[in-house]
């Protein structure tokens, strides 16, 4: 008899389909901490299996990309870092292979499975060896440089807000390892200064990166794994997905200092009434997007967003939990989850509003009561303004063309 194979549901072909972190090649899974592709995980691994050390002939300044990511080892070693692939993940090697010898021994799987899982070929690739902006020298830049501290973990019986803000914190590294172009940026350590005035193509890059970090957020809550049904996890992250991303700029902008524009992540910014040329081809309607953009609806976003977050000096643990409420309320009558899902919700929302109080009162907060009023006051905006980034990226025909996520994208925009 015939059985049909189930249809694999949106969250699973993503999970197959996002984009490696180091070059933004097509990721196969998460490698020692991060989502990478095939290559890059091999690479990492050998680097630090072997203990390589590597220099840059060109000062840092190579781009690390699908295209180029083997033209010097230097700079890719160090974006691996960069993006939070972590050398203690890599279990030390039993005994040191023959594959300097050009061998390896074929019964050895636990060797390869304590690399990585994979087992890949011994020989190093051949653009590794011949790079002219490479050498086996001792690598010359120093990753504490660009590398901010992170504090310590916190212990495990931590609750779910102070685990988060500590992720917060290391995503952000990441956020703008990931937005650079090159290590050379990295290093700039300019990571609080404006760059240029927003367009389009800014929607469609800062998109691909915070997707992923968003995966990463959403996986690590309880209540999100025990989720039985993808078609309520698929529902969630549709409605989630745009108010993430406003979220994170609109916080982003608040630690830059501003209150008269809107600086996304990538720190290019929008200032309402100072409207950039757009290039049609980028855009479906550009007097629409101009309109948009830089007329009233930007204005009163910056109003009832960017003024009152700056005012109250909003906190990392406010800000998580501001995500956990607007991820766990869809805000949508069309959003019809299942009663589990529903149950789950709403002991998610009690979760997190638990969870701030003690975090206020543990950062010595005294007003904790207008506090957490501000933050449920606040939530109607973020929904009324996640219409206006809906406007936004609806007239970006790029927007979410990443690989295989249009199918994902198309119900993004058609759930808002």
């Amino acid at each position: 008899m015939y059985v049909a194979e189930p249809v694999p549901s949106q969250i699973e072909i993503l999970s197959h389909t996002e984009q490696c972190v180091v070059c933004g090649d097509a990721a196969d899974g998460f490698h020692y901490g991060v989502r990478s592709c095939r290559g890059c995980n091999a690479f990492f691994r050998r680097a630090v299996t072997f203990n390589m050390n590597f220099t840059c002939r060109r000062g840092g300044r190579c781009p690390v990309d699908k295209n180029a990511r083997c033209a010097c080892r230097a700079c890719r070693l160090a974006k691996c870092y960069a993006v939070g692939m972590d050398k203690k993940a890599v279990q030390p090697k039993r005994e040191v292979p023959n594959s300097m010898n050009g061998s390896f021994d074929q019964n050895d799987t636990e060797y390869d499975l304590r690399l990585g899982g994979m087992r890949s070929s011994p020989n190093y690739e051949l653009s590794d060896m011949t790079s002219p902006g490479s050498a086996f020298t001792p690598l010359n830049i120093n990753l504490a440089d660009f590398t901010p501290a992170i504090p310590p973990s916190p212990p495990a019986d931590s609750p779910l807000i102070v685990k988060q803000v500590y992720d917060f914190t290391e995503q952000k590294r990441r956020r703008r390892a990931m937005l650079c172009g090159s290590l050379e940026e990295i290093l700039s350590e300019q990571d609080m200064i404006l760059r240029h005035p927003a367009t389009s193509e800014d929607f469609t890059i800062i998109f691909q990166a915070q997707m992923v970090l968003m995966f990463e957020w959403v996986e690590k809550l309880p209540e999100f794994r025990m989720l039985c049904d993808h078609n309520d996890k698929t529902k969630l992250l549709r409605a989630f997905a745009l108010k993430y991303m406003l979220l994170d700029n609109v916080y982003h902008t608040y630690e830059l200092g501003f209150q008269d524009r809107l600086v996304l992540v990538n720190n290019n910014y929008i200032v309402p009434g100072a409207p950039v040329h757009l290039k049609s081809e980028d855009v479906v309607d550009e007097n629409l997007m101009k309109e948009i953009m830089f007329g009233h609806r930007m204005q009163t976003l910056i109003r009832e967003l960017v003024e009152p977050i700056s005012r109250k000096n909003m906190l990392y643990g406010e800000v998580m939990t501001i995500r956990r409420l607007m991820f766990w309320n869809p805000g949508n009558g069309n959003v019809q989850l299942s009663d589990m899902a529903k149950a789950l919700a709403m002991e998610a929302c009690n979760s997190a509003m638990k969870d701030l109080q003690q975090y206020l009162v543990a950062e010595g907060v005294d007003d904790i009561a207008a506090r957490t009023e501000f933050i449920m006051l606040l939530l109607p905006a973020f929904t009324t303004h996640h219409k206006t980034m809906y406007e936004i990226v609806r007239l970006i025909p790029s927007f979410g063309k990443m690989n295989d996520w249009n199918n994902f994208m198309d119900e993004v925009l058609s759930g808002v």
